[in-house]
Order: C-alpha cells, then sequence, then structure tokens
C-alpha cells in the first residue's frame, strides 16, 4: 500500500529556471513540464520541453 509521507515536493526533484521574458526566476517539478513536436519540411521532429512563466505567459524551454 502506498502511504503519502509529505505533500511538499523533495528538493532533489525541484529544478529552478529563469524566464528570459520577463526576468523572474521560476521553481518548478516534472509533472509541470509541457512539451511539444516540431517538426521541419523534411519530415523530421524535435520535442520541446517547457513550463509556462505564469506572470508573462511566456514558454521557458527546460532539459531532460
Amino acid at each position: 500500500m502506498v502511504k503519502v509521507i509529505s505533500t511538499v515536493p523533495c528538493m532533489s526533484v525541484v529544478k529552478q529556471v529563469v524566464c528570459k521574458n520577463c526576468g523572474v526566476t521560476l521553481q518548478y517539478v516534472p509533472k509541470d513540464i509541457e512539451s511539444e513536436r516540431h517538426y521541419d519540411y523534411l519530415g523530421d521532429s524535435d520535442e520541446f520541453r517547457f513550463i509556462k512563466c505564469p506572470p508573462c505567459g511566456h514558454k521557458v524551454g527546460v532539459g531532460r
């Protein structure tokens, strides 16, 4: 049986990134990450992983 010990995320999974649009520092956990697939004219694709900046709505790229 799974038991919840704490609802606060463990600091080992919490990451930080700076929004280059408005300059705020954002803190996020893996469940906050969204992704989009972008295709070029040859049909190749890349996955773009990002979080949305709450103050300005800008998509801020995050690593894996």
